[in-house]
């Protein structure tokens, strides 16, 4: 048996395959769009044009504040897209990787994006869409990590990164304060689609099939694109849809959140560096531990987003979207990384289970511990259990509602570093984009050190997988549904394909709640 092959040999062989001839040197003749709205000029290199900071929607600032997005600002001439710095308003966080080394970001003009696309000739390509996570407050399009380059070459594809509003100015529902806010609660679910639109629009110009959109989000935005799968004909704005740990449980269930800061006027007229900075330190107070990271986010209003996601699958309101979803093993662990040490901070993550657990299940928590006890410490048996009921149940739940109605695949990402956390969420990304920049990822650098052939290939093996699914609908591997259950599993030890894995601990559960009950969740 040949040797797996590495991403180099695998981008090689793309440009072969492509036309493509790789150049150390930029080729921009060729990187021209001609989108409705006037010509737009990226940057050629190594068979790719690369078009960055493209506006999908208005600045919105001032009197747009709060407001749903608005068309972009025309222009004359041709359009250089070149800007990669743009970060919407955020206090720096160290899971994120930033264009630059600012602590505060305070720039509303972010609702850009970024579109990587073959120099060849060739139309019709399948178009990955990218939402990125970050607790809904934090993160940008623009991380080094979220780079289109692999999937657009490996697959053959054309690649788009989104930002879109943050925290309090994109989540925050505003309506008690003033009537004409009402609905700004979904708002950065509303920049998501206003990007969509610019997407459907725009990207036969950049050679991509506006037909053949799959959106991929993570963590938060894996709960925006669950929310998006209950609004209304959401076939309209994807035709395949990839949740990389995040599902609709983490769909508020009732419009909100409230803002942190109740002062309308400030919320109003203060800089957003300004703004951003208040609400985490508010948020420290009201939301303290892994609650924050819950406490922004899409939620059910019945207008926008109808009812829960999984309710919405389970009736048949998104038959027409292929569904690819799953999780990281030890999710829950990558909040370890942020106490003092590892030991501490995941017995802190493990304090924090309690208030997530459903009430309902109250009196049959000693009883689900006991399965996570069987071979595991006290420590480990409680994240395990808080990683399941968050992300691994509800995404089999998910799977299981949509899989009466289209074909759905389900996944667990194994792969745990040496002296690292486990397989923490995230610690699939750099795979996925096929860049192998493990920020946020404890042990990740390490185990790239020393062993890098292993990594590449696990990642050639997921950019495959993830572009085939984007172009066919199937990313080879057989689809979920009971009884057999069919998951793939992800690890440097070589993909396995398992029925019903850990089958003991998902029956441990009786039935979730739709939603995390927010208010056991310091809300």
């Amino acid at each position: 048996m040949s040797p797996p092959r590495t991403i180099p040999a695998l981008i090689a062989l793309a440009l072969a395959l492509a036309g493509c001839s790789a150049s150390p040197e930029p080729d921009n003749r060729r990187c021209l769009a001609h989108t409705p709205a006037g010509d737009i000029a990226g940057t050629g290199k190594d068979g790719l044009c690369v078009f960055r900071g493209i506006r999908y929607a208005a600045p919105p600032t001032g009197e747009l504040r709060f407001h749903p997005p608005q068309p972009p600002p025309a222009w004359t001439g041709t359009l250089r897209a070149d800007d990669g710095s743009r970060v919407c308003p955020q206090v720096r966080s160290s899971s994120e990787e930033y264009p630059d080394d600012r602590e505060v970001f305070g720039d509303e003009d972010c609702l850009r994006l970024n579109v990587w696309t073959p120099v060849s000739g060739k139309g019709d390509r399948p178009v990955i869409v990218f939402v990125h996570g970050g607790a809904a407050r934090i993160g940008t399009a623009n991380e080094a990590r979220y780079a289109g380059d692999t999937l657009a070459r490996v697959g053959d594809a054309v690649v788009v990164t989104i930002n879109y509003r943050l925290g309090v100015l994109g989540w925050s529902e505003l309506g008690g304060l003033d009537p004409a806010l009402r609905g700004s609660g979904n708002n950065g679910l509303r920049d998501q689609i206003a990007a969509l639109d610019w997407v459907r629009t725009n990207i036969a110009a950049f050679g991509g099939d506006p037909a053949n959109v799959t959106a991929v989000g993570e963590s938060a935005g894996a709960f925006s694109l669950s929310a998006l799968l209950a609004t209304d004909r959401p076939e309209r704005l994807f035709r395949r849809v990839v949740l990389q740990s995040g599902s609709g449980y983490l769909v508020h269930p009732r419009p909100g959140p409230p803002p942190p800061i109740g002062d309308l006027a400030a919320l109003t007229t203060m800089p957003a560096a300004d703004l951003v900075t208040r609400q985490e330190k508010t948020l420290g107070r009201i939301a303290p531990g892994t609650t924050s990271a819950v406490y922004f986010g899409p939620s059910v209003d019945g207008t926008l987003v109808l009812d829960t996601p999984e309710r919405r699958l389970a009736e048949g309101h998104a038959r027409g979207v292929d569904l690819l979803l799953g999780t990281t093993r030890d999710e829950v662990n990558f909040f370890g990384q942020f106490g003092p040490d590892p030991a501490a901070g995941l017995a802190a993550v493990a304090e924090d289970q309690p208030r997530f657990f459903p009430a309902a299940l109250r009196d049959r928590r000693a009883e689900i511990a006991a399965v996570y006890r069987r071979d595991r410490s006290p420590t480990d048996a409680t994240l395990a259990m808080f990683s399941d009921q968050v992300m691994r149940l509800p995404a089999i739940r998910m799977a299981e509602a949509q899989a009466r109605w289209r074909p759905t695949y389900l996944y667990e990402f194994a792969w745990s570093p040496p002296g690292g956390l486990g397989a923490v969420h995230t610690a699939e990304l750099p795979f996925v984009f096929g860049t192998l920049r493990f920020v946020g990822v404890p042990g990740g650098a390490e185990a790239l050190s020393g062993d890098r052939a292993a990594l590449e290939a696990l990642s050639g093996q997921m950019v495959r997988a993830w572009t085939a699914f984007a172009r066919t609908g199937n990313p080879d591997w057989p689809s979920y549904r009971p009884p057999t259950r069919t998951t793939r599993i992800w690890d440097v030890r070589g993909p396995d394909v398992l029925d019903d894995p850990r089958r003991a601990e998902r029956e441990a559960w009786p039935a979730l709640p739709d939603a995390l009950e927010l208010s056991s969740a310091g809300r």
